[in-house]
């Protein structure tokens, strides 16, 4: 229990439940550490499944028992759902009263356009049309605190409860609320808790849940503002490059650095490596070979290409270490990729390469897309190869994908693209008749 506790920072731990929910948090959290999902992966599990239990705290205004995951109606969860997606400014571990009192709402109408079909009951009661005329006056065509609704509708009851169901039905709306979670995150939260409610289900035999009412989240996975074009990828890395361009050092950043992190980025960029697959790594495995095995997502082994200028930009990287760290030279067991924090060497995290090409986009003036991170690179890898002629199977073993669909979710191409494509090979193509 302690080697799982231990994954999990101390800021998400499940203390909003109750000791029977909390046990078998950490037995969810253990059955993905034995499916070999990575660190990271688990972490966001945890915060996600976290997130959830601090929501039905406040809800419930109890502490979350096992027993209160298995009772969940299909309201809760969409209640849930809706209020991930749309965040407030307010912390999740706020109290959720404190956060409704606060929050401003504007009357849209007394009656939904299209009614949520788990809504329907609760739209036909009286009580309920009398409530939405008694806000009608209430707002008066003006912004409303919570606060002032609770003021002005003195003795109704679950009131927070209510105004969140006509939200979600469009009779009411947040008039300042914070940008919304994307569809894919929204997939994302649902899939995990679908996840956590089916291990659950399974653990204590539970005989059905609401969770299975609730539909999936769909979403379109877009790449075209995250692809760097082949020119656009060339510029940017040849800016990097302090054999070619010599840019200005920030005083917290050395020479050795700055190779390590272009490094990285080649490597990310030729081989179509995750950030958390380029950290692999020991000292002892540098120099590569043209091909190599390395473990991805769930510790699936794959091959993958490493070009000779990856090869090159390590080597130098390495070199411009060793003449500025002598006292603190690499070992053979030591990770490739490292960082010196107070004279003490670690591996570099997925992080440190976030935060680096940010900065290094930042100084960059040329053209790039909006949106790009390290991923944006695997991106780019996939797209590039495909343009060049690869078939889409054997982008699918470089990727490390199980299911073809990802790949080419991955590998979108523009429209040009693919007429370019088809009058080069379509036999009936006008270029060849």
């Amino acid at each position: 229990m302690r080697e799982i506790e231990d994954l999990i920072p101390n800021s998400i731990k499940f203390t909003s439940s109750s000791d029977d929910l909390q046990e078998q948090c950490y037995s969810f959290i253990g059955s993905l550490f034995q499916k070999g999902r990575s660190p990271l992966t688990i972490k966001e599990y945890a915060r996600t499944i976290s997130h959830f239990i601090v929501f039905l705290n406040n809800y419930l205004d109890h502490s979350v028992r096992l027993q209160d995951i298995k009772n969940l109606d299909k309201i809760t969860i969409n209640s849930y759902l809706s209020y991930y997606r749309e965040p407030t400014k307010d912390h999740l571990s706020a109290d959720l009263k404190k956060r409704f009192h606060h929050q401003r709402f504007f009357f849209l109408s007394k009656i939904p356009v299209n009614t949520l079909g788990q809504d329907i009951i609760f739209f036909k009661k009286k009580e309920t049309q009398e409530l939405l005329s008694n806000l009608e006056k209430t707002f008066n065509g003006k912004v409303r605190t919570g606060q002032e609704l609770e003021d002005g509708l003195k003795g109704q009851k679950n009131l927070m409860n209510k105004i969140e169901r006509l939200r979600r039905n469009n009779c009411i709306k947040f008039y300042d609320k914070n940008k919304e979670k994307s569809a894919r995150s929204v997939a994302r939260c649902t899939s995990v808790l679908r996840t956590f409610i089916d291990f659950l289900i399974k653990k204590n035999n539970w005989e059905g849940h609401n969770i299975k009412k609730i539909e999936s989240s769909r979403f379109k996975q877009r790449t075209d503002n995250k692809v760097f074009e082949e020119n656009e990828i060339i510029d940017f890395l040849q800016y990097l490059d302090p054999d070619i361009n010599k840019i200005t050092l920030s005083t917290k950043e050395s020479a050795w650095e700055q190779r390590r992190d272009l490094s990285i980025l080649y490597f990310l960029y030729s081989s179509g490596l995750r950030v958390s697959e380029v950290l692999q790594f020991k000292k002892k495995n540098f120099p590569f070979k043209e091909f190599i095995k390395i473990k991805g997502k769930g510790d699936k082994e794959r091959f993958i290409v490493v070009l000779d200028i990856v090869n090159e930009k390590i080597g130098k990287y390495l070199d411009s270490y060793s003449h500025s760290n002598h006292e603190l030279d690499l070992l053979d067991e030591d990770p490739l990729f490292i960082k010196l924090t107070k004279g003490v060497k670690k591996k570099i995290s997925a992080r440190d390469i976030q935060r680096s090409m940010k900065k290094n986009i930042q100084r960059f003036d040329g053209s790039y897309p909006i949106f790009s991170t390290p991923h944006s690179l695997r991106h780019s890898f996939a797209s590039h190869i495909l343009r060049g002629g690869a078939d889409i199977r054997t982008i699918q073993e470089l990727l490390g994908h199980s299911s073809l669909a990802s790949t080419q979710i991955y590998t979108q191409l523009d429209e040009k693209t693919l007429l370019d494509v088809y009058d080069k090979s379509h036999p009936h193509s006008k270029d060849k008749i």
